[in-house]
């Protein structure tokens, strides 16, 4: 077993090494830094995996070892940057610690090498081209590939890697609760950005979580009582969901969010079997780790805390406390204490009763041309959360197998999976208010997908049925086809029911060919099944190389458009190729990440236009809060999103959007603030349609900022200019 993951670890570093080389990456000490702490942080989670639980079972030990490295690159993230020691040699040293105390610890218990699970031809034949297929996406095109990671979930980790502390970071053109959500995945970026200075891993830096969350699919199938091939059903499925694989080619925490809502459920159903200490602290872990990665969890807290009350309650889930305390505490007290409630900007309140407040009301958030509140919209945004192909094959699989299980006794586990995603998806409609965010539901179809797993019930005669199912439904899913369904939406559920598959037409012979390469390597290790993970990764890797060099990435996928204006690539271009060791102020717009430049040699900034430069929306918010004369609103309004509200005096805890930051401006302020940052370059965008309504803005639909450096073309000098970008050279 050692040799083969010798040769699995050396696969995945050369395949990390050709991609970095071809990208400008060429620091070796880059390299071996990452590598040596990945191997630090890999060991010591693989000991503590063998502490936590004597289980020899593959797919267990990889989502326990998967959960525990994550929770020690948060647990290192939150130390190091709570205390401003965030640096490539601080996160090297934790690894180290960590690593020592994992084999400080008692001899773990002894386990015998057991080979990987067979997960036949089929599972063969997708990995390779998908997985080939999403690195060559991933290493290529991210950051472009979703909108999030241009607005914090990069930038965020970016800011702080610079500054080596964690901190809240204004968003003020944007949701304003970007500034203050948990941010266990944006750790997760700084670790991987922290030894390249750069996000060379970082962009696919969710490609872990789409394995782990595979992983906790199979083993609750499994669990659930799916025999092993079934279950592979169930995750080659949820393999070729469009969201999914949109997900893991990009940097959002989606995809993470939803791997530990899969693992938690994991370790409630085992922890419920076992009822041991080491598995409840681990449920516990999980569930921190869930909480602290999206407030979008707290919303889905239900189907996670049946566990420690089913069959009587269960006083060791007690050991649950320190996960939670660790992993997503910090988080919301941070919150509660420095901006006066722990889910803020929401107030938090019971009813009536506010609790802690926070910069606007749940009211507040609910006006918006997001919330939905027509149920004949619901299964549209169901079907767009799967990709409509999946969900034409995935409905009467799932609707099969369902009843399969709700037949079968024992009903426990089986009905409890079930019925979890017709719970979270109750729980999406009725509970937030942006509820036609199909996204949100990831977690909701990661755990859809199991009961797929019983749709031929458990017998061996169905195994040439499941596969022949199997193979026609995934080339459906990949092929796809031309047109949609038929029905009236809304504007921003445009194209949200084509019938288009994952692989371009220009690209299924090829994805064939690397299919066909899958399914005979896997023939041909049939005799060395130890040796098949180490096979694959290099197939992949070399796979993903190869496609490298022949194209750009762009045409072996098709993905959903982040709807990021041409004019507005070509601004960042020009500063990608021109601007460099600058300090840019950025206004306009909340998509920043690009100037930081290919290896954050930039330092970049929203700069206030009053005299607060150091204020975020909870200062304003708490001013405004004193307050209690009408505002003069001299450059910017409060509104819902795209919704008006009516004007008053005080604060606008009506308002979802209350611009604060905006709304007084002082060109002698500005100035002042853009001296005393040392900007030297300023990167100004026109309004979006979420802003311009609501902001002052020139002709051009620029905002103040551009004005005040036109009036002075001897401190700003315009450098590049098109009808959505306007650069300019800062020289006081």
């Amino acid at each position: 077993m050692t040799g083969t993951r010798v040769a699995t670890v050396s696969a995945l570093a050369l395949t990390n090494l050709a991609f970095g080389w071809s990208l400008g990456y060429r620091s070796i000490r880059g390299y071996l830094l990452f590598w040596l702490v990945c191997g630090l942080v890999a060991a010591a989670a693989s000991r503590l995996a063998r502490l936590s639980s004597p289980s020899v079972d593959p797919a267990d030990r990889v989502i326990r070892c998967g959960v525990i490295a994550f929770g020690l690159v948060t647990l290192g993230g939150l130390i190091l940057g709570f205390t401003g020691l965030t640096g490539t040699g601080a996160f090297v040293a934790f690894a180290v610690l960590c690593c020592a105390a994992a084999f400080w610890t008692r001899p773990a218990n002894p386990a015998r090498p057991v080979p990987p699970p067979d997960l036949g031809w089929l599972a063969w034949a997708l990995l390779v081209p998908l997985l080939a297929f999403v690195l060559v996406v991933g290493q290529l095109q991210s950051p472009l590939t979703l909108y999030d990671s241009l607005s914090y979930h990069l930038y965020f980790p970016a800011r702080w890697l610079l500054a080596h502390r964690v901190s809240i970071v204004p968003t003020p053109f944007s949701d304003p609760a970007q500034a203050y959500q948990p941010a266990n995945g944006e750790l997760w970026f700084l670790w991987l950005m922290a030894p390249f200075h750069g996000d060379l891993v970082a962009r696919i830096g969710q490609l872990p979580f789409l394995l782990l969350g595979a992983a906790a699919i199979y083993a609750i199938a499994v669990r659930v009582g799916a025999p092993r091939t079934h279950a592979t059903l169930a995750v080659l499925l949820y393999l070729v969901a469009r969201p999914i694989v949109e997900q893991a080619v990009g940097a959002d925490v989606d995809l993470i969010c939803s791997a530990m809502l899969l693992a938690t459920l994991y370790f409630g159903l085992v922890a419920v079997d076992t009822d041991e200490v080491g598995d409840w602290a681990l449920w516990g872990v999980s569930l921190g780790l869930f909480w602290g990665s999206k407030y979008l969890a707290l919303v889905f807290s239900p189907v996670v805390l049946v566990f420690p009350f089913v069959r009587g309650v269960r006083p060791r889930a007690l050991w649950a406390i320190p996960g939670v305390v660790l992993f997503a505490l910090p988080w919301y007290l941070r919150n509660w204490i420095v901006a006066g409630s722990p889910i803020y900007p929401a107030s938090l309140q019971v009813g009536r009763l506010v609790i802690a407040r926070g910069a606007f009301t749940r009211e507040a958030m609910i006006n918006t041309v997001f919330h939905a509140v027509d149920p004949k919209l619901l299964p549209p945004i169901v079907a767009h959360a799967f990709g409509v192909p999946l969900f034409v094959v995935w409905l009467p699989l799932a609707i099969a197998g369902a009843v399969f299980v709700l037949r079968r006794q024992p009903r426990w586990p089986g009905t409890f999976i079930v019925v979890v995603p017709a719970l979270m998806l109750a729980l999406f409609w009725f509970g937030l208010p942006v509820n036609v965010d199909s996204r949100f539901l990831l977690g909701a179809v990661a755990v859809a997908f199991i009961p797929t797993a019983f749709a031929f019930g458990i017998g061996r005669t169905s195994a040439a049925w499941l596969q022949a199912t199997c193979v026609v439904a995934l080339a459906w899913v990949l092929t796809g086809a031309s047109g949609d369904v038929p029905m009236s939406l809304p504007w921003y559920m445009a194209g949200w029911l084509r019938f288009e598959g994952l692989v371009p037409r220009s690209s299924l012979a090829l994805f064939a060919a690397l299919a066909a390469v899958g399914a005979i390597a896997w023939r041909l290790t049939i005799r060395a099944p130890t040796y098949r993970p180490a096979v694959l990764a290099a197939l992949v890797g070399c796979s993903a190389v190869g496609l490298a060099r022949a194209s750009d990435g762009s045409d072996r996928l098709a993905l959903s458009s982040i709807f990021v204006r041409p004019a507005l690539v070509a601004g960042w271009d020009f500063v990608r190729a021109t601007v460099h060791d600058a300090t840019i102020a950025y206004t306009g717009n909340n998509v920043p990440y690009p100037l930081f430049g290919d290896r954050l040699t930039n330092r970049v900034y929203y700069v206030s236009i009053d005299r607060h430069v150091d204020w975020s929306l909870h200062d304003y918010a708490r001013v405004r809060r004193r307050s209690t004369t009408a505002s003069p609103l001299v450059l910017a309004r409060p509104s819902g999103e795209l919704l008006p509200i009516d004007e008053h005096a005080g604060a606008y805890e009506d308002a979802s959007r209350p611009r604060y930051e905006r709304i007084e401006g002082f060109r002698d302020a500005w100035i002042a603030n853009l001296r005393t940052l040392g900007v030297t370059c300023l990167f100004v965008t026109s309004l979006s349609a979420y802003e311009i309504d609501n902001q002052w803005h020139n002709e051009g639909g620029f905002p103040i900022e551009d004005q005040w450096a036109r009036e002075d073309p001897a401190a700003f000098k315009l450098v590049y200019d098109n009808e959505t970008v306007r650069v300019y050279r800062v020289a006081f």
